[in-house]
């Protein structure tokens, strides 16, 4: 039997009795200490009882003994736990659920995401938050905007998200992903400029994408469109890349969210453009990758998080395999007192002649002061021992004399950051697929490493180096 409206209603009575208080930064930190110390027993008495997955993995605990000081009582929930539970993590039976979601299954098995509407509110308002300050610090009072949402797919969580959002904010939304076979990229162009689609959200590879697709048509991106912001999500954007998907659209450009399928919205976009940590939904731990000792509460390391919604699907102590870092400035004003920054995964960090980098940190020194750029690919080889860069750009009508100083500015950035020679070109027509892969993977398509595959134990200690020199 799936939620009844009073059951709903009793939830967000509930929820808005801390809510409403966090966005109106009247939120005391004893209050919202408060909140997750029950709402976490609350849970976990819930997973216990429903999951048979955690009745097992938490039969020794007391649900009442814990709180946020002694988490480290708690075992973790990894990836691989949910490709080998499948169902048996769930917490209720999937006919409790609103929505049925499945990770894209692209680095293993694809494990069931559902949601039931409690799952879906709390996560979808704090998103609401981001959009609605944007539109109001942005746009115009006198006329809404029309929000464009561009994929993944037509069956990701993603499209109902923002549906449901622009829904509740009283503005128009339209489905426009050009992958779906009844769009196509005709289509789509056709919609975001005959509607006037002022905000897209979709993935920065695809804003490359799109523009490209736009210039084949003999239009321009800046001049034949009203698109002013996009809302970005699926892939990591650095500085660098969002200065450049400016150029191409002369249009805002903003990380939306920071999620997943399984552990749902986890932070969302300020209207300055930094990530704000879903306070009320989560509780968040820093940890060491390696050892999975606790970092704290903020600082860098791999982030943990609890869900305090006892939905269809709460995760308990979840290692999102992502390094961030989760700064606190300590305000009393708990809606800006953290900022989250989504370092990379753990899994990618690279060694490159002895020296550790995330893919951001790579993108950011090989894209910085790239204007007008339709797709990028990076492929890491090693020739003589030594590890080389070879980075393609696909950039149009660049005078020869800006082509060369651009390339040599690029050449010595390298090999000063990231000690590499490089090969640099810039090509007519770069292939589909390295502007679209990032939907799956951030590093998939426009990072290539074509050295021998690293051991488990090499990754590990570059990852901990790479922490080491991040945390210096």
């Amino acid at each position: 039997m799936s939620l009844s409206k009073l059951d709903l209603q009793l939830f967000k009575d509930d929820y808005h009795g801390i809510v409403d208080k966090y966005r109106a930064s009247t939120l005391s930190f004893d209050e919202l200490n408060t909140w997750k110390k029950n709402k976490l027993q609350n849970v976990l008495k819930h997973v216990k009882k429903g999951s048979p997955f955690y009745a097992e993995k938490l039969k020794h605990i007391n649900p009442d003994e814990i709180n946020q000081n002694n988490l480290s009582k708690l075992p973790f929930t990894t990836k691989d736990d949910l490709r080998d539970e499948m169902f048996a993590i769930l917490s209720a039976p999937l006919d409790q659920a609103a929505f049925y979601y499945e990770t894209t299954g692209t680095t293993g098995a694809a494990t069931p995401c559902p949601r039931d509407k409690k799952e879906s509110y709390a996560s979808n308002l704090q998103l609401q938050f981001a959009y609605e300050d944007i539109i109001k610090n942005y746009f115009s009072e006198s006329k809404k905007p029309i929000l464009g949402i561009m994929g993944p797919t037509e069956v990701h969580s993603f499209s109902d998200t923002l549906e449901s959002i622009a829904f509740e904010l009283d503005i128009c939304s339209a489905k426009i992903w050009p992958g779906s076979p009844v769009i196509g990229f005709d289509k789509c162009i056709n919609l975001i400029k005959d509607l006037g689609i002022e905000i897209i959200a979709t993935s920065p590879g695809q804003v490359m994408a799109l523009a490209k697709e736009i210039k084949k048509r003999g239009l321009d991106p800046k001049k034949d469109f009203d698109v002013k912001a996009f809302m970005l999500s699926g892939e990591l954007c650095t500085p660098a890349l969002a200065e450049n998907l400016a150029s191409l659209w002369d249009a805002k450009i903003f990380n939306s969210l920071y999620g997943s399928q399984e552990a749902f919205v986890i932070a969302s976009s300020t209207p300055n453009n930094k990530l704000r940590p879903h306070l009320p939904n989560y509780i968040f731990e820093i940890v060491d990758p390696a050892t999975g000792l606790g970092l704290g509460d903020s600082g860098i390391g791999e982030l943990v998080v609890t869900s305090l919604i006892d939905g269809v699907k709460p995760l308990i102590r979840y290692r999102t395999g992502d390094i961030v870092h989760l700064h606190d400035n300590s305000s009393s004003n708990l809606y800006e007192r953290y900022e989250l920054e989504v370092v990379g995964r753990v899994r990618d960090a690279v060694n490159l002649n002895g020296s550790n980098f995330t893919a951001a940190e790579i993108e950011q020194v090989i894209m910085e002061s790239v204007h007008n750029c339709l797709g990028y690919q990076i492929i890491i080889t090693n020739s003589s021992g030594k590890d080389t860069l070879i980075v393609k750009y696909e950039i149009h009508n660049l005078p020869a004399e800006e082509r060369k100083a651009l390339l040599k500015a690029i050449s010595e950035r390298v090999y000063s950051v990231l000690g590499c020679e490089c090969s640099l070109m810039i090509i007519d027509d770069l292939s589909e697929h390295v502007n679209l892969g990032g939907w799956i993977k951030w590093k998939a398509a426009r990072l290539v490493d074509t050295r021998s595959t690293v051991t488990s134990d090499e990754g590990e200690t570059t990852t901990q180096k790479l922490l080491e020199r991040l945390n210096s």
